[in-house]
């Protein structure tokens, strides 16, 4: 390997590092994502080196990314202070990762062709494949925030709806009471939730999360309870983990079992003092209902 080369690896390799750290820093990349752009970086490197052609710097450009896990290893363990290979953190697995494919990616693509960068019937393809993804990401995104917008308006006047409330009700009751152990007020207080928070998020928008995830694994809230979660949640898993959390929750009161203080099970659970406000008129409702 020429010196001139060498010299280079490890200039780029300090470039990459910079430009890891800054976008990870500001869109909080995945590891997929964080491997992905980390891969970018190098096919553009490739790029303008093959325009050049300077094949001899194409030929082990892997080393970039070996130099750069060096330099991050570095910097974690003696400028940061902490451990770099935790495995809580993951970090190694990880970097390893990077090198891997980044290794596959140089002898497998990169050095198989003459012209790393597209030729104009290829940008021809890629111009068509860009055109239909703009279009589909401009109408999605302009679909999504006009729903979004109807549910904030709904969201707002929610508690003044008893007739939805109540038809809602008797299709969670058939859907999902079956699944429901708690009885009494707490059941009541259940299916609240699940009617404001269905009415908040439908199940179109929750089909909409289960997709996103599939592919960037970011948490989101999930099932018809919304819960927090780092997995998939299914409707019916939501609402037996919201349950068992209410149920906990009621066992640390002194109150009587069947004397359920709504107001601060919900805050209890994370909720806001508007959305408890929205809730209770919902429970309020069910609890009239049922005594009719």
């Amino acid at each position: 390997m020429e010196f001139l080369t060498f010299l280079s690896y490890i200039v780029f390799s300090f470039l990459l590092f910079l430009f890891l750290n800054i976008v990870t820093k500001k869109f909080h990349l995945t590891k997929i994502e964080y491997v992905l752009f980390t891969n970018i970086f190098l096919v553009f490197l490739a790029g303008v080196a093959s325009y050049f052609r300077l094949t001899t710097f194409c030929d082990d450009l892997f080393i970039i990314v070996v130099f750069e896990f060096l330099i991050r290893m570095i910097y974690t363990s003696y400028l940061l202070e902490k451990d770099f290979f935790s495995k809580e953190e993951g970090a190694l697995s990880l970097y390893l990762t990077n090198v891997v494919v980044a290794y596959l990616l140089n002898q497998f693509i990169i050095r198989q062709v003459d012209m790393v960068f597209l030729n104009p019937e290829q940008l021809k393809f890629l111009l068509w494949v860009f055109i239909i993804l703009f279009f589909y990401h401009f109408f999605y995104k302009r679909k999504e925030l006009s729903m979004t917008k109807e549910i904030v308006q709904k969201k707002l006047d929610l508690g003044d709806k008893k007739q939805y409330v109540i038809l809602q009700y008797a299709k969670m009751k058939q859907k999902y009471g079956q699944y429901i152990q708690a009885k009494g007020d707490m059941r009541f207080l259940i299916y609240a939730l699940m009617i404001y928070e269905n009415y908040r998020r439908p199940r179109v928008f929750r089909q909409m999360d289960y997709f996103r995830y599939q592919f960037d694994h970011i948490p989101k809230k999930q099932g018809i309870m919304q819960v927090d979660s780092k997995k998939i949640l299914s409707d019916v898993e939501s609402i037996e983990f919201v349950e068992k959390k209410l149920e906990k929750l009621q066992e640390k009161k002194k109150s009587k079992k069947n004397v359920v203080d709504s107001s601060a099970l919900l805050k209890g659970i994370g909720k806001k003092s508007e959305e408890v406000i929205q809730i209770e008129k919902v429970y309020q409702y069910l609890k009239e209902f049922s005594e009719l």
